[in-house]
């Protein structure tokens, strides 16, 4: 090991004892956090990846999270949520030709089906469909065959839907593994291609794996990949327009900018993709001057929709139902996953974004569905629920996700 390398690996024991003592002081426990630093002393992971990696980490050890109680969300006038199912960690969602719900489980590594054959707004049962698989996280039916995207791969499964069962599985797709930082894969079909979002492998840094902090696009069969957008942080989210026909995707700002800054987005890809900005740009073209001072920022995608920082925007889709008021359709929903470090909590909430008739925003995000975060509260690690994942059911109700909780949640709407 060169003398250069050895002082990267002293430097990142070094910071993980102190991430340790700042996330103990946080929480008034002490945390001993299982991370393998014989690893990054074999490996000499780049220090800012494994500290990316190891706050959230260490600040989820010591959350507590409260009971959930429905009575505490507020909603519009007329709007109703109730629990659809039981599912603990579920993330995103999709439904199958018949109309079934399934849900992926990034954490048990599962795809779980919850079937209402009788229409009465709760899952009947919980099915397993798939298991053993390494941290499922994008799902989607496409021309009949289920989709997944695990951490590492996109596979193809023939789909059963008397059964509810996913059988003859086939990877189609090899995608960056786990390297650190951002594990979410998301996948998404539209015009004859499928679209793969893979998060950064650190806070801030240049990627050597052009498939992270990207959206990458292949033909139908895997075949053919090329970079779509990439300098997206971690776009979680992924949807069309249906007015525009383009790809929008929510993107995880940086981190250890302060309170504010930089702002969370929604972007709109366009019909070719583009550059993003990041690691060097956030926002409206503004210069992360940490990185870089003489980066042109001008020909980076500006942000369709500016959100407050840290609020760790996750799903998004343009409602497609016809059960929700005249205004409320082909708007954007958005859902807040929450802060993590910042001085006081935000997010915790479901947002709409208004559109006018072009497929343009019009305004900044309304609270739709909030109360997961008391209002005032200060105390990091003190919620009722996070919500994740979105999608509209057959029916034109709108279905959420919340790992925390470990729920699924119905919104309907009535007179």
């Amino acid at each position: 090991m060169s003398e250069k390398e050895l002082g990267r690996v002293i430097l990142a024991e070094s910071d993980i004892k102190t991430a340790c003592g700042m996330a103990a002081r946080n929480c008034g426990n002490p945390v001993t956090p299982a991370l393998p630093v014989n690893y990054v002393r074999r490996s000499v992971i780049p220090l800012r990846a494994w500290i990316s990696a190891l706050f959230p980490l260490l600040w989820l050890s010591c959350t507590h999270a409260e009971k959930l109680d429905l009575a505490r969300l507020t909603l519009p006038p007329g709007f109703h949520i109730a629990v659809f199912a039981e599912a603990p960690h579920a993330r995103q969602m999709a439904f199958s030709p018949g109309g079934v719900l399934l849900a992926t489980d990034m954490s048990d590594g599962t795809v779980l089906a919850f079937p209402d054959a009788k229409h009465t707004g709760r899952a009947e049962r919980m099915v397993l469909v798939l298991s053993g698989l390494n941290a499922p996280h994008g799902i989607a039916f496409h021309q009949g065959k289920l989709y997944v995207a695990e951490i590492n791969a996109v596979r193809r499964y023939d789909w059963d839907e008397a059964q509810l069962r996913a059988g003859n599985g086939q990877k189609i797709v090899d995608l960056p593994g786990s390297g650190g930082g951002h594990s979410t894969r998301t996948i998404l079909f539209t015009s004859g291609k499928m679209y793969v979002a893979a998060g950064s492998s650190c806070n801030v840094c240049v990627e050597d794996d052009k498939r992270r902090a990207a959206v990458t696009e292949y033909n139908e069969d895997g075949s053919g990949e090329r970079t779509f957008a990439y300098g997206l942080r971690n776009a979680v989210g992924l949807t069309v327009n249906p007015k525009t026909n383009t790809i929008w995707a929510t993107d995880n700002g940086r981190d250890w900018l302060g309170d504010n800054l930089p702002p969370e987005e929604v972007d709109d890809l366009g019909p070719s993709g583009g550059n993003a900005g990041w690691p060097y740009c956030y926002g409206n073209r503004i210069q992360d001057r940490s990185r870089s001072k003489d980066y042109d920022c001008s020909k980076t995608i500006v942000p369709a929709v500016e959100m407050q920082a840290h609020s760790a925007p996750l799903g998004l889709l343009f409602y497609s139902g016809d059960k929700f008021p005249a205004e409320y359709r082909g708007n954007l929903f958005v859902t807040f996953h929450g802060s993590w470090n910042r001085s006081v909590p935000t997010g915790y909430k479901v947002v709409r974004i208004i559109f006018n008739d072009k497929g343009e925003p019009q305004g900044p995000p309304q609270d739709f569905v909030s109360g997961w975060l008391r209002p005032g509260e200060t105390k990091k690690g003190v919620w009722m629920g996070r919500p994740v994942g979105l999608a509209v059911g057959p029916e034109g109700a709108l279905y959420i996700t919340d790992d925390s909780a470990g729920v699924v949640y119905r919104v309907t709407w009535e007179k």
